[in-house]
């Protein structure tokens, strides 16, 4: 049985669980000046609690020779350059990939601009991912030397070893490497996770090792750290992209100083046209921004149509140009997100709401539009709603191919391993996977799917939890709590974008907005007359239960509108008012 009361859960279905504390170190937190709230996080989260180690400096990137094969990646990078040696760029089609592609690019030229360079990323829809041996045979067919792959290449020994028959050295920069899981023999290796590597960081995204590249390769340029923090802006997209976790130092100075190059306004013309289609100005530019508006414009390209789009627009110096291809990034953007509200639609549809399973697989043929490059998203949509481990397919013939998003407990790969023998391949992380079946065993695999999950979570799926960090009064949401909230940033993976309490809420004002007024705004009052304005995304279907007594979840937010700065709330959650929580006494 579900361990919590049906109806204790939350307008969403979620069950509230206060974040269990360490005392000692929320004293001391508080001891440091941190607001009351902030020091609540701070006892609860691997941070560290002085306030001076949230001031994001390029003296928290550790040295790139810590990493294991680095001596040997730069000293054969030194022996392509001298000897004029052709090099090939081959990434993934998302957006660590291209970032990291764009990043190795610049660094090599930068170091030697008479290198002999070009780049490859393999198209989604004849090439699939991963490093191929096609690709292998058509490196060395143009006359290519060495190949630097980022974000692929650490499992794909087969293609590595093509490459050395054929006379071609392979520099991996990756970081999908599962747990005792080899690296190819016939190539230079620069992936924390793997054995052999001692390096402070692990969890750098590809774009991160591709930096640390970069960094050992330009340590002795002149311009170095001008350079670096240029670079930087890359890596923040790709590491918040990616969804890497955001509790390292580096990793979180990477994004923060990433954030401040963003923000000061001064780059490229394709660049500053993304940023413009983006819909973000420099200045205002924060991490969910990374995450929500450029990223899945930058990833659009490669899920409907070629990542190399995005190089382009990204390299181009004539800003007519940039102008011309960052509307059609944007359009591809429209795009996606109309075929990925098409295939959620239809996806829903075939969901049972009075017998939903514990793994939910939906599918359906490319030629109705379930196109498999939105499957992913989907796939995190229906999780979303179902709180399920799902998986959505696209069918093309006699395959399909599918993505999935899982749940905590459930391990993606492990799940897939379980049905290994009716896939064709299939691989990922614990949370998010993809495989490749036969269209004919689909049914199977849905059966078993299902089975395993239901013996891994017992009879009843159990009810989603929602961490709550603290509890607030709207009196002390106010400049000092979001001066805090903006230095334990960023917010992302192992860091979440902390998530507030405020008890027994009557709004004012609550009204529907937005064209298809499915947003609620309303007004959270405090003593003396002051209140806070409220906004809840897409959650119109909630404004009766909103008119009551309601306990609230949100997180403090700026707003900025016409050039005028005001602090917000953004409701996550609601429930009708209530006396009981789980975890800690609240402040």
């Amino acid at each position: 049985m579900s361990p919590h009361d049906p109806a204790a859960l939350s307008l969403t279905g979620t069950a509230w669980v206060l974040q269990r504390t360490d005392h000692e170190r929320l004293d001391a937190a508080l001891d440091q000046g941190w607001h009351p709230a902030a020091a609540r996080l701070l006892a609860s989260r691997p941070l560290p609690l002085s306030r001076s180690a949230f001031e994001p400096d390029l003296s928290q990137l550790h040295d790139p020779y810590l990493m294991c094969g680095m001596d040997a990646a730069i000293e054969r990078i030194g022996v392509a350059l001298r000897s004029r040696q052709k090099i090939r760029i081959i990434t993934d089609y998302d957006v660590d990939g291209t970032t990291s592609s764009l990043i190795l690019q610049a660094a090599l030229r930068i170091a030697d601009p008479m290198v002999a360079l070009d780049y490859h990323i393999p198209d989604r829809f004849t090439e699939g991912y991963g490093l191929s041996i096609e690709g292998i045979r058509k490196a060395a067919k143009d006359g290519v030397q060495l190949i630097i792959t980022a974000d692929i290449g650490v499992r794909d020994h087969e293609p590595v070893a093509e490459a050395k028959r054929l006379g071609l050295d392979v520099l991996i920069c990756d970081h999908h490497l599962p747990d005792g899981a080899s690296v190819p023999e016939h190539a230079i290796v620069l992936c924390p996770p793997q054995k052999a590597c001692s390096y402070p960081n692990p969890h750098l995204a590809a774009c991160g090792v591709a930096t640390k590249l970069a960094q050992a390769l330009l340590k002795d340029h002149p311009s170095y750290e001008r350079v670096l923090m240029s670079l930087l802006k890359l890596a923040a997209i790709g590491t918040v992209a990616d969804l890497v976790p955001l509790v390292s130092e580096e990793n979180r100075a990477i994004v923060k100083l990433g954030l401040g190059e963003l923000n000061e306004g001064r780059h490229t013309p394709g660049l500053s046209a993304l940023l413009e289609v983006s819909g973000v100005t420099p200045g205002q530019i924060t991490e969910g921004e990374l995450g929500y508006r450029i990223g899945p414009r930058i990833n659009a390209a490669g899920r409907i149509h070629k990542a190399t789009h995005v190089i382009e627009l990204l390299s181009a110096r004539d800003p007519e140009k940039a102008r011309i291809l960052a509307a059609e990034l944007d359009q591809l953007n429209t795009e996606r997100r109309n075929l990925q509200e098409q295939v959620a639609k239809a996806a829903l549809a075939q969901i049972d709401p009075d017998d939903p399973p514990h793994a939910v697989i939906c599918a359906g043929p490319e030629d109705q539009g379930w196109h498999r490059g939105v499957v992913g998203i989907v796939a995190s949509r229906l999780k979303e709603q179902t709180h399920r481990f799902c998986a959505v397919l696209s069918i093309q013939g006699e395959f399909a191919v599918g993505s999935v998003r899982s749940v905590p407990g459930v391990h993606a790969v492990e799940a897939l391993k379980s049905v290994s023998d009716l896939l064709v391949k299939f691989g990922g992380h614990p949370a998010a996977a993809g495989f490749t079946v036969p269209t004919d065993r689909i049914d199977e695999m849905r059966q078993r799917l299902d089975a395993w999950v239901q013996e891994l979570q017992g009879k009843d799926v159990p009810a989603p939890e929602r961490t709550i960090d603290a509890e607030l009064s709207v009196d002390q949401v106010g400049d000092r709590l979001m001066a805090d909230m903006k230095l334990l940033g960023p917010f992302g993976q192992g860091n979440p974008e902390p998530t507030f309490l405020l008890r027994g809420v009557r709004m004012q004002g609550l009204r529907l907005m937005g064209k298809d007024a499915d947003h609620l705004k309303g007004r959270v009052p405090g003593h003396g007359g002051r209140s806070v304005d409220a906004v809840w995304w897409r959650a119109a279907e909630h404004r009766s239960t909103m008119e009551g007594p309601v306990d609230l979840l949100v997180c403090v937010q700026e707003n900025h509108w016409r050039g005028r700065r005001s602090l917000q709330l953004r409701l996550v959650d609601a429930r009708p008012a209530a006396s009981g929580l789980d975890g800690d006494d609240l402040l």
